[in-house]
């Protein structure tokens, strides 16, 4: 018999940067603290976001129409440290057309502890990847349904976890529930996701969260109780852009770590 996880963080939310502004960014971060959450998902607003459903695409357009640019959105974290640590959830074109030095410069100041890079694959940006881990920002590993035990062997051995002495955003590996984009209404199967998530765990002790069309207290849950963290994206940032403030979108999905 199997001795069950500690579960190394409860509930991994996702906002975007700059909706509904820039400005209120750092009290939303600052009410995500005060609920005692350790990590969250940010994401850096883009005009091509291939992996995201209607809702955060529609959020990321309000965003850029309302000026948050990658550049600006960083600088907007300069110096907060009100602040749970940060995974910039972001695509790869905005941060290569930074440049790595400027990158890792406008990442300084900032909250943001590692990246998660959807259309990166591993090994397609060797250097690029090599100097931000060695700045301190190393790259989520992404497991999609269709990544092969083996081939996620090799991507957590390319992207390797820390260790127990790092924070929750340099060591977790995201597992993607299902194929298709981001978004409530479609469902998710779990049967197929347990049966994912036990095989990832025989690979090591490195954390898992789960996301991909996940939001009702019931299913955050089931991902819990597999010893992984679940991811809320979609659903809150839309019960944000329908004027909810963080804690009472949140409440009925956190279950703090006793």
């Amino acid at each position: 018999m199997t001795t069950p996880r500690t579960l190394m963080n409860p509930l991994l939310p996702f906002i975007m940067a700059g909706d509904p502004s820039l400005e209120a960014l750092p009290g939303i971060l600052s009410a995500a603290r005060a609920l005692g959450l350790e990590a969250m998902e940010l994401g850096l607003p883009h005009s091509d976001p291939i992996a995201d459903g209607p809702v955060l695409q529609a959020a990321a357009h309000r965003a850029i129409q309302r000026g948050a640019t990658p550049r600006r959105v960083l600088e907007s974290l300069a110096g907060l440290t009100d602040s749970p640590d940060l995974i910039l959830f972001t695509y790869v074109n905005p941060l290569l057309q930074i440049g790595t030095e400027t990158l890792i410069r406008l990442l300084a100041p900032t909250p943001v502890k590692a990246l998660l890079v959807v259309d990166l694959p591993y090994g397609e940006e060797p250097a690029f990847e090599a100097d931000l881990r060695a700045a301190g920002y190393p790259m989520v590993p992404l497991l999609t349904p269709t990544t092969t035990l083996d081939r996620a062997r090799g991507i957590l051995a390319d992207r390797p976890d820390p260790g127990p002495g790092s924070p929750f955003a340099q060591r977790f590996a995201y597992v993607v529930a299902r194929l298709g984009v981001t978004g409530t209404g479609q469902g998710t199967d779990l049967t197929p996701v347990a049966r994912r998530v036990a095989d990832l765990q025989t690979l090591g002790a490195r954390p898992l969260a789960v996301g991909f069309g996940l939001s009702d207290p019931e299913s955050l849950a089931a991902i819990r109780a597999l010893g992984a963290t679940p991811v809320v994206g979609s659903a809150l940032v839309q019960e944000l852009a329908n004027g909810k403030d963080l804690r009472t979108a949140l409440l009925p999905r956190w279950t703090p770590a006793t």
